[in-house]
């Protein structure tokens, strides 16, 4: 019997992407788990695999077209079997199902639910004589518009009609409507150059200097280069839409504590070559953070739960979102289960995801079911910052800059004044379910477990 491809969900809060290529033709025989298409989303690349062996009956959406998630995009047929009834079949754009809506709404480390998104809207079929690419007669504006592009239209105030269709069978798409703001923005801003102004010398001051300053001619830029403009779309516009709704729905509050991490530096200076030697792994100092960060939240369940309006949800599992800077837009993949693991394991696992997360070769799974994330501003040098929860979660860690500084330390001859490896944490909770007091024994905990490493692997 015939097998429809569907769209999978590809991320908590990812509700479409773009077929990029299809990786086989109408008639190709294929195998189960072989690489059918590539879809974009605003955070990843992905290949959707064949869930069953057979031959392509027929492929329903075309290269550069926008798809949702539960969208059918192609039919896989048994041996000997025909297509039939299937080549009538069109693309899945019809109103996301309850089931489809649930699961978006379930917002990953820096995702949110579906609040917002459009749902497709019946429109005209486009005029006769129209084929894939531009129309015939060369018709502005008709032909069907995916959810996606209709929701660009209202942000950017496109009038359909101006806009020249390159989509299959006169369809708008998101870089038809991207393509005409970013023409339009250009037009605007262009205007003739301004001349170089004329040199002049600076007026003697009534004390009479011996000299006049100095002048620098020069030609200012020309009105249509003294600003770039960009429309803000793919992953960048998604992390901004994501939190200015996290501040919306989270109460947020920091609080900062020093840690003195003197001994675990020096730990970690007299073992990483002989680790790295042996097993292959850079052991940084963030697992030993989610090592105590894990062992805290067992102590604190609070800081590991999420709520709504009706309920706390709290968890007994730990995923730890890393949060990774990339020039696309930040992303944190999850090391699932991170309580589990040894601090090799973590080193591993962490430099992996971080790889894959600069490279856009991270799984859907690699984004989904974070329960608390870190993120490290001080490997840019940051010694403090107030990082932004990511919903549902309700606390984020900031981890900073390693400094060393003048600290007062207790010794058997009194308190003594001594150069150590300072680092300044600073943990944001949402104030609707983690009260203060609760948020600073929390972070304390980490730091006394940071600034003893032999008690920390005894307990973490």
């Amino acid at each position: 019997m015939a097998t429809d491809i569907i769209v999978p969900q590809m991320g908590e809060s990812v509700l479409e992407g773009t077929i990029v290529e299809w990786k086989v033709a109408e008639g190709d025989k294929v195998a189960k788990d072989q690489p059918l298409v590539e879809l974009a989303t605003d955070k990843i690349n992905i290949e959707i695999p064949s869930e069953v062996s057979g031959v392509i009956g027929k492929l329903l959406a075309a290269p550069g077209e926008t798809v949702q998630v539960g969208a059918k995009v192609a039919i896989i047929l048994a041996e000997g079997e025909s297509v039939g009834a299937a080549s009538s079949d069109t693309v899945a754009t019809v109103a996301e199902k309850p089931a489809q809506k649930a699961v978006a709404a379930a917002a990953s480390p820096i995702g949110f639910g579906a609040a917002g998104t459009a749902t497709a809207v019946a429109t005209a079929p486009p005029p006769t004589g129209a084929s894939n690419g531009r129309s015939a007669t060369g018709a502005k504006g008709s032909g069907k518009m995916a959810p996606a592009v209709r929701k660009l239209v209202r942000e950017y105030g496109v009038d359909p009609k101006q806009v020249a269709p390159t989509g299959p069978n006169g369809r708008l798409t998101k870089e038809d409507i991207m393509d005409f703001v970013a023409a339009r923005s250009t037009v605007s801003s262009a205007s003739p150059s301004a001349p170089a102004p004329t040199a002049t010398q600076a007026t003697p001051a009534p004390t009479a200097p011996t000299q006049a300053i100095p002048q620098v001619s020069f030609a200012p830029l020309a009105e249509g280069e003294r600003e770039r403009r960009e429309p803000a779309s793919g992953p960048r516009k998604a992390i901004a839409e994501h939190m200015v709704r996290s501040k919306a729905v989270s109460a947020h509050v920091t609080t900062f504590e020093e840690c003195d991490l003197t001994e675990l530096w020096n730990f970690r200076a007299k073992h990483k070559d002989d680790i790295k030697a042996r097993y292959g792994a850079n052991v940084t100092f963030m697992p030993f953070i989610v090592k105590a960060v894990c062992a805290a939240l067992k102590e604190f369940p609070v800081i590991n739960a999420s709520m709504t309006d009706e309920e706390i949800i709290y968890k007994n599992y730990y995923n730890v979102g890393i949060a990774v800077g990339r020039d696309a837009g930040l992303i944190v993949p999850v090391v699932h289960d991170a309580d589990k693991k040894s601090v090799l394991q973590l080193a591993s696992e962490i430099a992996t995801l971080s790889a894959n997360a600069n490279s856009n070769k991270l799984a859907p799974k690699d984004l989904m079911g974070g329960t608390f994330t870190i993120t490290n501003a001080g490997m840019f040098g940051a010694t403090g910052s107030t990082p932004i929860i990511s919903q549902p979660q309700v606390c984020i860690l900031g981890v900073h800059n390693i400094r060393k500084m003048p600290w007062v330390v207790e010794t058997k001859n009194g308190d003594e004044i001594q150069i150590r490896r300072i680092i300044n944490f600073g943990l944001s909770f949402d104030h609707r379910l983690v009260d203060g007091h609760i948020a600073v024994q929390f972070l304390h905990r980490v730091c006394g477990l940071l600034t003893d490493p032999a008690h920390m692997l005894v307990y973490a």
